[in-house]
This record gives C-alpha cells, structure tokens and sequence, in this order.
C-alpha cells in the first residue's frame, strides 16, 4: 500500500466514522436533510452501519490489503449512490459537493492501492 493510499484511507476513516456517530445521532438538521433527499430518518442508523463498516475495512487494510480494496469498492458504491441521491433531488453543487468528494477520494484510494 502506497504512503497516498495510506493518507486517503485515513481521511475516508476519519470522515466516515464522524459521519457516522451524527447519523446515530440524528440531530434535526440531518433528519431535515434526508427527508429532502426521500430517504427515511429510520434509515440513518443503517447508514451509520455501512460508513462504520467501511471504516473498520480501511484499517484492516492496512494489514490487509484485500480487506482495503474491498472496503474501499464499498465506500465507492456507498458515495456514488450519496450523489446521485443528491442529484436525483436537484440539491445544488455545495449541497452535492460534499459526496462527491468523497466519492473521488475513494476513487482515488481504489486506484492507488489496486496500482501497486
């Protein structure tokens, strides 16, 4: 694994675990946010589930990188889906942006791993 796919997998962690814990949570503003998105609020802790799911995968990767590379094909998937929800809705670009991201990054933490 490459010192970039080691940063990006740390990112995608950090991100993915904080995301999760507000999905938990389910402050009003995010209850607000998926109603627009047509995803109900009981859904929240699944999506928690899969972001924590997809965390645990990307530090196994760092011992082994099979478990990366199919954590990171997860997280890929999870955050295409986040922006075409977005999109299906016509949220703006700021609203959009932020799947998108990472969406890329996960893209970019496929690549750099899978490149040996």
């Amino acid at each position: 694994m490459s010192n970039i796919s080691k940063v990006l997998a740390v990112i995608l962690i950090i991100v993915c675990i904080g995301s999760a814990v507000m999905d938990f949570r389910k402050p009003e503003k995010l209850v607000e946010e998926m109603k627009k998105l047509k995803v109900p609020a009981e859904r929240l802790p699944l999506l928690g589930a899969i972001k924590i799911l997809g965390a645990v995968g990307l530090a196994a990767g760092f011992s082994s990188v099979q478990l990366g590379e199919s954590a990171g094909v997860g997280l890929t998937v999870y955050f295409a889906v986040a922006t075409v929800t977005h999109t299906r809705v016509k949220d703006s670009a700021k609203e959009t942006a932020p799947a998108f991201i990472l969406f890329v990054i996960s893209v970019l933490y496929l690549l750099t791993t899978i490149a040996k």
